[in-house]
């Protein structure tokens, strides 16, 4: 196998596992939920707050954590965020009171934050980017993959092991998968260094990489900030509210749906979701074939991206408002299994626009800020829906909202999401220019 190649599955196998991770641990507080007020005598509205605080500060971590990224790299700033949430993690096994809980899952949230801009940062390096889509739709599959496996998986550690053991495993299960990333992941670029002080001969199609001065802090800041100042940022931001609200409302809200419109049991219930969410991790993965397919048939990379994102959300949308009215049990079955396909291939596409809306040296800026807008939705749905299944005594209200916000998102991708950004470097060299001149 040509060794570059093999970086780039190792890649994708890395961000693939830690992403699974990354959703195991933040389901771990529902999966234990009763059990955890018991024995802590915690009330239900404390729980609630609980669950709240992962949310809050991952949305609000996102915005300097993207200058962190693009100015660490990858591998270190993905490394010790997955190093230090699953310490996190682990010491819930560990806390006796509600303030220990909390600040802990404040922790939790701030840790897992850089996740998929690091991801998406790693990807950029190492593909192409006529050639991003299939590996961004593996690894964004652990998205609906981690949802998949955590009832089954959580469920089987906390019956052999208690609560506290199992947020104790997986914390140590993360741990060992943050050394291995750090002793064995590369960049591409130090990869190629390596290959040159070795005096080996570069793949096809590579060049040595250049030794770049180091850019000063300020223009990581400057950068930033300058994002802010492009439609195409906005309408990235403002499409991705309407992806991730709909994404949240199934993740809060499915089971009890299941459970109060359909009568089903917890076991059924969790079957019938596991199948959901199988059908968004083929949704995520048939994004990325589907945007290099565009590509390789002549359309260009951000037009097959802004293709693909608008597609799943307006289908998304069709097959959730036939909800409000279909009352048989396999027909909405099938129903959901298709929004969730929908909406996760335009999950997936949306994060193939981080990497193809800005050079590399802003991928992780502009997938935080991106993420900050979606999980500021994603904050907001619960809450939506509870109140108008508390108002309407059904779900109709709740997914008509999120059919016509899904719409909405996919008019904002439409109308502003238009062209890439210009590089940082360029306008960093011009910063420095102007200010020798005066």
């Amino acid at each position: 196998m040509n060794p570059m190649k093999k970086y780039q599955r190792i890649t994708v196998v890395f961000l693939l596992l830690i992403g699974i991770v990354n959703y195991l641990d933040r389901s771990a507080l529902s999966i234990a939920n009763t059990s955890i007020q018991k024995d802590m005598m915690i009330s239900p509205s404390q729980m609630g707050i609980l669950l709240s605080a992962f949310s809050i500060a991952y949305a609000f971590a996102q915005l300097p954590m993207g200058m962190i990224i693009d100015r660490l790299g990858s591998k270190i700033a993905l490394g010790a965020s997955l190093l230090g949430w699953s310490v996190a993690q682990a010491a819930f096994g560990m806390v006796n009171s509600f303030a220990g809980f909390m600040g802990l899952r404040v922790l939790l949230g701030i840790g897992e934050a850089p996740m998929f801009p690091s991801a998406a940062k790693a990807l950029s390096e190492w593909f192409d980017a006529n050639e991003r889509g299939t590996p961004t739709g593996v690894v964004w599959s652990s998205t609906c993959l981690g949802p998949c496996l955590a009832p089954p998986l959580l469920t089987l550690f906390m019956v052999n092991f208690g609560w506290r053991g199992m947020f104790i495993i997986t914390g140590v299960i993360g741990v060992v998968l943050a050394l291995c990333w750090l002793t064995f992941y590369k960049s591409k670029a130090r990869y190629l260094a390596e290959l040159v002080a070795e005096g080996k001969p570069l793949p096809s199609g590579q060049q040595a990489p250049a030794a770049a001065a180091q850019a000063p802090k300020a223009s990581y800041f400057a950068g930033w900030l300058d994002l802010f100042k492009h439609r195409s940022t906005w309408g990235a931001v403002l499409g991705f509210m309407g992806v991730i609200y709909m994404l949240w409302l199934h993740l809060t809200w499915l089971p009890g749906y299941f459970e109060r419109e359909h009568g089903l049991d917890l076991y059924k219930t969790a079957w019938v979701v596991s199948l959901a969410y199988g059908f968004g991790a083929a949704g995520t993965i048939v994004a990325g074939r589907f945007c290099d397919l565009l590509v390789k048939r002549g359309m260009s990379v951000l037009a097959s991206r802004k293709f693909s994102v608008i597609t799943g959300l307006v289908l998304a949308a069709l097959f959730t408002l036939p909800l409000s009215f279909v009352t048989g049990l396999t027909g909405c079955v099938i129903l959901l299994c298709l929004a969730l396909f929908s909406i996760n291939m335009a999950s997936a596409t949306a994060w193939m626009i981080v990497n193809t809306i800005v050079d590399s040296q802003r991928v992780a800026s502009f997938g935080s800020i991106q993420n900050f807008g979606g999980y500021i939705a994603g904050s907001v749905a619960p809450i939506v829906t509870g109140f108008s299944i508390q108002y309407s005594g059904s779900f109709t209200t709740a997914f008509m909202i999120s059919a016509v916000v899904a719409l909405c998102s996919a008019v904002a991708y439409f109308l502003l999401l238009q062209a890439p950004i210009g590089s940082a470097k360029v306008k960093a060299a011009g910063m420095v220019a102007a200010a020798e001149q005066v």
